[in-house]
This record gives C-alpha cells, structure tokens and sequence, in this order.
C-alpha cells in the first residue's frame, strides 16, 4: 500500500489545484506526464524559503566556532600567565598600587599578528568576610582583550 505523508498531500493537493484538468480537454502532450511551470516555481520558491534561514543559522554557526576558537586561544596565554605568577613565591608577588591598577607583571604579547596587553592585578582579598583584605591571600586576575582569568594564591606558613 502506498502511504503519503499529510504535509506530502497536502502539496501535493495543493500544486495540482493549479493545473488544468486532463478529461476535459484533448491531451496534446501525447501522454506525457511532467512538472508544469507553475508546479516549478511553487517548488523552487518552497526551497528558497526553506534554505535561506538553513544558509543563516550555518553562517553564524561559523562565526560562534570563530569567536569560540579566538576565546580559547586569549583563555591559553591568560592561563599561561596565571601560571607564571602563581609559581612565583608569595613575598615576590607585588600588589597592585590600588585596587584594579596594572602590576609590573603586565605584558604585551602577540596574538594572530596582533599585539595586546596581557593585564596582572594582583589584590589582597578578604577570605574570612570581615571586610578587611588578609595578608596571607591574594587575588590574582589575568586580564586579555575583556576576558579575565582569576585565581587566589595563599600564603603557606
């Protein structure tokens, strides 16, 4: 049994209200059976409406890929330089001259040909909630083109 699915059908209903009835008039087309012009560009216009959002959402699949790739590449050199600073024993951390300053640790680097600040605040932070910054911890953040990369680093007695 040959089954149709209903959207099948329904076009199928649909483009064949368009053409005209073969038992009233005297075929000329002797017997052959086709797509008549309007059944063609129904079809076409059917794909055209399907594929255009289908061609908008892959573009900006790419350039969500592109972007994601760019982030992981910034997310590599601020972990690298959170490593650096984290290895370095506590008393030669310098802190920041104020909160959010730029320490000595800042760099330029190149990134794809294009040269950025890689940024290194180093801050005291209050680990135990009494709003005063503890001497003994230290928030260290990497910052590279607005993405920041934080760590705490303690000092061990």
């Amino acid at each position: 049994m040959n089954s149709v699915k209903p959207s099948t059908a329904f076009f199928i209903s649909f483009v064949s209200a368009f053409r005209f009835p073969d038992s009233r008039k005297q075929s000329t087309d002797n017997g052959q059976n086709g797509f008549s012009l309007l059944e063609l560009l129904i079809a076409v216009v059917i794909l055209v409406i399907a594929i255009v959002p289908l061609m908008d959402s892959i573009t900006a699949s790419f350039q969500y890929a592109q972007a994601g790739k760019e982030n992981t590449i910034i997310l590599n050199y601020a972990r690298q330089k959170m490593e650096d600073v984290l290895a370095m024993h506590f008393d030669t951390v310098p802190v920041s001259a104020s909160p959010g300053t730029p320490t000595a640790l800042s760099d330029t680097i190149t990134i794809a040909g294009q040269t950025v600040n890689r940024l290194v605040l180093v801050d005291l932070y209050d680990g135990d909630g009494d709003a005063v910054p503890d001497s003994d911890l230290k928030k260290v953040t990497v910052i590279i083109q607005g993405l920041q990369y934080e760590s705490l680093m303690a000092y061990m007695y």
